[in-house]
């Protein structure tokens, strides 16, 4: 699976630096197909954004926003709920957060339910690539929350 890391300028802000991910040279990256895949749960989507954007703008990153532990362990796979609405992604530090996809959870735990234990497992996937690619210094995050990525390659 190939992909390439993309800020979102559109909810970045001065304390923290929002990213997502396209796969494959799609059109639209994880977060944009999370929010047309979900248009149906408008007043949980209105919190996630609101949480994003008070995350980029005013508080930062901070951990109690996130349930850890979504993914393997210390891969940083985090989740960010709103009501029964989650969206996974990838935390690195207060100025900078990776968001992949989720969806509606109406089961006791993820893995329960094939389409949103899908979305985790992608999101655990491109966890092991951008932490080796971290591991390597093929990718590096700064202080400020900015994705240096430019020696990173993806090979299938």
């Amino acid at each position: 699976m190939g992909f390439e890391i993309t800020e979102i300028e559109d909810f970045s802000g001065c304390k923290a630096h929002i990213y997502s991910v396209r796969i494959n040279g799609e059109e639209n990256t994880l977060l944009e197909q999370f929010f047309d895949e979900n248009c149906a749960h408008k007043k949980a989507l209105k919190n996630i954004i609101y949480k994003i954007k008070t995350m980029a703008n005013y508080t930062g990153c901070k951990r109690e926003f996130f349930k850890e532990g979504e993914g393997a362990f210390a891969d940083g796979v985090v989740a960010l709920k709103a009501g029964k609405l989650r969206l996974y992604g990838l935390y690195f530090n207060s100025a900078v957060i990776l968001f992949g996809s989720g969806g509606y959870k109406t089961v006791r735990a993820y893995q329960e339910d094939a389409s949103l234990n899908a979305k985790v497992e992608q999101m655990k996937l491109i966890a092991s690539h951008i932490n080796n690619g971290i591991k390597e210094r093929a990718i590096k995050i700064t202080k400020e929350g900015i994705i240096d990525c430019q020696d990173f390659e993806l090979y299938d």
